[in-house]
């Protein structure tokens, strides 16, 4: 088995309104690309990225989701089991709160994290390469309230096409979940990505054996 092939799994959302460069940040991620041209994305699209922490491989998935309405029922079926979520909107045309959080609410209804607690989300600002540098400060402040007042950890204003912010906002996220899965199987003496409700399972088919084997034979 190749070091690839043994890489742990991780599940990340990309969500986001049609036009918001959801592709645009995953190729600029996973290979280091940019294309003027993409197509819009109908339901889904698919990229991954084998990603080195700590010494130790992860392959991570990166779900890209059509920002179309009628994706929204597509995107609650995807949602299952992720590790993560991205919620990405385009700075050129100011999206309103309201529309960046819809798309947030579809994959918090649908989703949990290993422990059963909600997932974690960050912000997106993409497209920072068509604003005027005098418009910099206000947009920062107007992301910082968002992200304060609507649950996610953290925002980053990027743009895909000159690769601003794309790594470290993938960094901040990626480190965070394994840290997470990590400090959760630590306590729950279970294997990386195992779930709060297997590993109490487990936990208790370990405690009734330990059990029986106290009492000895016969």
């Amino acid at each position: 088995m190749t070091n690839e092939e043994s890489a742990k799994e991780l599940k990340i959302m990309i969500i986001g309104s049609s036009g918001a460069g959801k592709t645009s940040f995953v190729q600029r991620w996973t290979k280091g690309q940019f294309i003027s041209n993409y197509k819009a994305t109908i339901i889904s699209d698919f990229g991954y990225k084998i990603y080195s922490y700590k010494n130790v491989l992860y392959r991570i998935q990166l779900w890209d989701i059509g920002g179309q309405d009628k994706s929204a029922s597509m995107a609650k079926i995807f949602a299952k089991d992720s590790h993560g979520c991205i919620v990405v909107t385009d700075l050129s045309i100011n999206e309103t709160p309201a529309e960046i959080l819809k798309w947030k609410e579809i994959i918090s209804e649908e989703s949990t994290f290993v422990d059963d607690e909600k997932i974690p989300f960050i912000l997106i600002g993409n497209k920072i390469d068509l604003i005027e540098n005098e418009e910099h400060d206000n947009i920062n402040q107007r992301f910082k309230e968002i992200s304060n007042n609507y649950g996610f950890m953290n925002y980053f204003l990027t743009s895909a096409k000159e690769g601003i912010n794309v790594d470290e906002s993938m960094k901040y996220l990626v480190d965070y979940i394994i840290d997470r899965i990590n400090k959760f199987c630590d306590e729950n003496c279970v294997e990386f990505g195992q779930r709060r409700k297997d590993s109490q399972r487990l936990n208790k088919n370990s405690l009734a054996i330990r059990k029986q084997e106290s009492k000895g034979c016969c």
